[in-house]
């Protein structure tokens, strides 16, 4: 199959926020709840963005505004497990440190990225990544409420679980792998990237996995250098085929074609490419997705999908911008 990639750059000096809330077939009829998940994000991270707050905190900040809203695949709106639960990832990176955080497979937080932000800054740096149990009870020392994993389910998932419970192949792994679940009709994972006044970067991506996938699969999403990745250099968050993504490690190539000169947009549309080139879908497809970018002197998103929900916003230019369909032309 021929590859289709979409890219365009965000023309923003100084601070800026990109987000995203998935790439994959976007219906018409999903396209205005993904503009108003993606004007919420994009409103909750221009106010510390415009405080002069840290990368970390802008990212994490609109990271959370896109998980609790139900148009995207993360917190409240996750796809389920083959168990009828949401089972949540999420990751953040910090550029000027290289420090991560990342919770895997978490049954009781509403806010993934939160915990990963609080296991970055309060943890004591030995430990980066915790899953399950061990991230909640982590959560719960830091002072995070947790929450009954059916207070993450929102009636759209529910009815998409019991569709694929009901369906004689259902647990069949394709259903787990299909690029951006287009055949299923559903969401995808959110992210984040900011350059904040002081010039440094950071990423934060969000995700409820695939659908109807065994209990405890992880994909990209928290595994730095596949679904995130910051540096001094780039700022990375990646969305699609996790297990694509990661295999390629989607995110630290983008960073390598930035380290060889390129700009952030034909970064992204180089790596992009290469997965979709080295990893098949069970369909015989290549692997699609796609990922937003900011270095310290330009801002971009690529996707080889039908759509992406993305946007961005940059006091300087007192503007927010957001788009779902093809072209580069921004609400």
């Amino acid at each position: 199959m021929a590859l289709s990639l979409q890219s365009g750059t965000v023309a923003a000096a100084g601070p800026v926020l990109l987000v995203h809330g998935g790439a994959w077939n976007i219906p018409d009829d999903a396209c205005p709840v993904h503009r108003d998940g993606l004007h919420d994000a994009l409103t909750a991270g221009r106010e510390p963005l415009q405080k002069e707050q840290a990368a970390l905190r802008v990212v994490t900040t609109a990271g959370v505004a896109l998980e609790a809203h139900e148009a995207f695949n993360a917190g409240y709106g996750a796809m389920l497990n083959q168990d009828g639960e949401a089972e949540l990832d999420a990751g953040a990176m910090q550029g000027a440190t290289l420090a991560y955080g990342a919770v895997l497979a978490t049954r009781r937080l509403a806010h993934p990225v939160q915990v990963a932000r609080r296991l970055l800054t309060e943890g004591d740096g030995r430990v980066r990544m915790l899953a399950g149990d061990g991230a909640e009870r982590f959560a719960e020392a830091q002072g995070v409420g947790l929450v009954a994993n059916e207070a993450l389910i929102c009636p759209r998932e529910q009815r998409r679980y019991e569709r694929l419970r009901d369906q004689p192949d259902a647990e069949h792994p394709s259903h787990s792998f299909l690029p951006g679940a287009e055949a299923l009709g559903g969401a995808d994972t959110v992210g984040a990237v900011a350059r904040a006044a002081d010039g440094r970067l950071a990423a934060a991506t969000s995700t409820g996995g695939t659908p109807f996938k065994p209990p405890g699969r992880v994909g990209d999403a928290p595994l730095p250098g596949a679904g995130f990745y910051a540096d001094e250099d780039v700022a990375v968050s990646a969305t699609g085929w996790g297990e694509a993504i990661a295999a390629t490690g989607l995110a630290r190539d983008v960073r390598a074609h930035v380290r060889s000169g390129a700009a952030a947009e034909m970064a992204a549309r180089r790596a992009l490419g290469r997965m979709h080139d080295r990893v098949q879908s069970p369909d015989g497809a290549g692997a699609t997705g796609g990922c937003i970018v900011v270095t310290p002197t330009d801002a971009a998103y690529a996707f080889t999908t039908p759509r992406m929900a993305r946007g961005w916003t940059a006091p300087a230019a007192d503007t927010a911008h957001w788009a779902v369909e093809p072209t580069t032309t921004p609400h």
